[in-house]
């Protein structure tokens, strides 16, 4: 069973995931309910859980700050949170789990999924220190993405382009090449900065590892890595644009 402790200041919420985690039994643990900071710095590293369910906001500090001030995170991490565009997408940025409040049954019954299958995985440290430097104000980001041992952490500015291939999608960065379990629409919504542009329904590159457009009936750039990318007839109007 996973070892697990609910963070929330508010009784309702914390009793929400209670009610969610009782509909899946002999699968969770559960510990402790703490409803302050201080609190689950003191207890966490007493009770070792192999999971936290943490709410972003705990009276007058955070769910960040409990993490930061922990010596050693060797537990998995489910943040909880209500709707706050910023801090979710530093959680896609990052790969870390969350759970919008009021928390849905079935987004609920998808992490306990995912969980199963993660749960032994020692990455969360990793995972945690992109999410720290992405919710950083004005910070480059880095991107999370899973490898064959864990996760592995890329500069966004090192993504050179990407490259749909059915739900799976290729990755070109300056140091190679990674492939993810992940349609290339994800990678489209989260890199959305105006920096990377869908030439293509197949192709998303970064503007700025552009090196030469061709123009005629089949449009095409030259990536800084030396690929050629097409440009769809409908998208070429608005490339140009990002040069003009």
């Amino acid at each position: 069973m996973i070892k697990t402790i609910i963070i929330d200041d508010e009784k309702h919420c914390s009793d929400r995931v209670l009610n969610l985690i009782d509909r899946h039994p002999n699968t969770f643990n559960v510990l402790k309910v703490i409803d302050t900071v201080d609190e689950a710095l003191e207890l966490v590293p007493q009770l070792e859980p192999d999971l936290v369910f943490l709410d972003i906001k705990i009276h007058e500090k955070t769910g960040f700050d409990f993490l930061q001030a922990i010596d050693t995170i060797n537990f998995k991490v489910i943040f909880t949170t209500a709707f706050d565009n910023f801090a979710i997408k530093a959680f896609k940025f990052s790969a870390i789990d969350y759970l919008l409040k009021p928390i849905d049954t079935d987004d609920f019954n998808a992490s306990v999924s995912r969980l199963k299958e993660t749960i032994s995985q020692q990455s969360i440290e990793q995972q945690l220190q992109s999410l720290f430097e992405n919710i950083k104000p004005n910070q480059k980001k880095v991107i999370t993405i899973p490898s064959l041992t864990g996760f592995e952490t890329l500069k966004v500015e090192d993504i050179i382009h990407l490259e749909a291939d059915t739900s799976y999608t290729h990755i070109f960065t300056k140091n190679g090449k990674a492939m993810v379990s992940k349609p290339i629409k994800f990678y489209e919504d989260l890199l959305d900065d105006g920096s990377f542009f869908k030439t293509h329904k197949s192709h998303l590159i970064n503007i700025d590892h552009v090196k030469q457009y061709f123009k005629g009936k089949q449009s095409y750039v030259v990536m800084s890595n030396d690929a050629q990318v097409p440009i769809s007839v409908r998208r070429k109007e608005e490339f140009l644009r990002h040069f003009n």
